[in-house]
């Protein structure tokens, strides 16, 4: 099977193929797509089809680039909905030269190094999840920070605040809401909720829904309808009740998310029996875990004023990533 390098390097001439006329919006997408961009896109069928999932795709692969990066895959595929008016590759790079103030021919090689990284972030991808689906959907997440604050769990009332900053680039014109999921196991069948979730900025509540006897969804109505390739940031917190959430606080992807950094703190008189990273785990191992006297693997310590500082780049869909941690008595 080839490497990684080669892969990267036969998606880069996928890539060359595509930018050439129209770009991504050649009336016959599908015939110009190689099988590398195709196993990316997961989807067959006529560029209609085609054409929204890879642009999606494209966008949020090229999202871990430097911004100048992103802006030349933008222009030199037609991605950039500024320029749909230049409808060859040739008029895009003089359009680019003149934007970067260099000579078409710098510009060419500029574009070649951006589609060089591109190739190198997608041929990653496609070693990481061979086969598996990829949550690409109408926005991506560029950075998802997450503060778990524990200090009052064993106070009365016992409680745990979790404030969440996330910054998403949309992908898809015209995206107005967000729907945010989340799990409560322990959440009684109740039919009001028994936590509490207050927008810090960036949005408001317009639905808050229990999708299943564990399942919540929270839909977080936008200031304004976003562009493609716009970014926006949005803070939420949350109150939980102790006997809601089990002692984990770990993330599932459903959108690509590049970047995630989780803080969780202990007030200095209650600290965990023990406290492990989990880093791609199956969600479902979390409680066979749970009950254990020493963690499984992925223990540490916490830092001299009881936080715990994790970070996580390029997130699988659907596996868990955060920590996980013990309490010296039994909840």
């Amino acid at each position: 099977m080839p490497n990684e390098d080669q892969v990267a390097e036969q998606v880069k001439d996928e890539i060359r193929r595509l930018r050439a006329g129209h770009g991504v919006l050649t009336p016959n997408l599908a015939e110009k797509m190689g099988p590398h961009l195709r196993t990316l896109c997961g989807v067959h069928g006529d560029a209609a089809q085609l054409r929204p999932t890879l642009i999606q795709h494209l966008l949020a692969f090229a999202g871990g680039l430097p911004g100048e990066r992103q802006d030349i895959l933008a222009i030199s595929l037609a991605i950039d909905s500024k320029i749909g008016h230049l409808t060859n590759f040739t008029e895009r790079v003089d359009h680019l030269a003149t934007l970067l103030a260099v000579s078409n021919r710098t510009a060419l090689r500029r574009i070649s190094d951006a589609e060089g990284e591109l190739a190198r972030e997608i041929a990653a991808e496609l070693s990481r999840n061979a086969g598996g689906q990829r949550f690409v959907k109408s926005y991506y997440i560029s950075e998802y920070r997450a503060i778990v604050d524990n200090t009052a769990a064993h106070a009365d009332p016992a409680t745990v605040v979790v404030h969440q900053e996330r910054e998403l680039i949309c992908v898809q014109d015209g995206l107005a809401e967000i729907p945010i999921r989340f799990e409560l196991p322990e959440h009684p069948d109740t039919p009001e909720p028994m936590f509490s979730a207050r927008v810090q900025h960036g949005g408001r509540i317009k639905a808050l829904r229990r999708l299943s006897p564990t399942g919540f969804e929270l839909v977080l109505g936008l200031p304004s309808p976003l562009a493609r390739r716009e970014p926006h940031r949005f803070g939420i917190s949350f109150t939980f009740p102790v006997a809601l959430i089990r002692a984990h606080h770990v993330i599932t992807g459903e959108v690509t998310i590049r970047h995630y950094q989780l803080i969780v703190k202990f007030h200095p008189d209650h600290p965990p029996a023990w406290i492990r990273r989990v880093d791609g785990e199956d969600i479902r191992t979390l409680d066979a875990f749970a009950r254990r006297a020493v963690a499984p693997s992925g223990e540490f310590a916490l830092d001299a004023v009881g936080e715990a500082n994790l970070t996580f780049d390029h997130l699988g869909p659907h596996l868990a990533y955060g920590c996980q941690y013990r309490w010296h008595e039994a909840r």
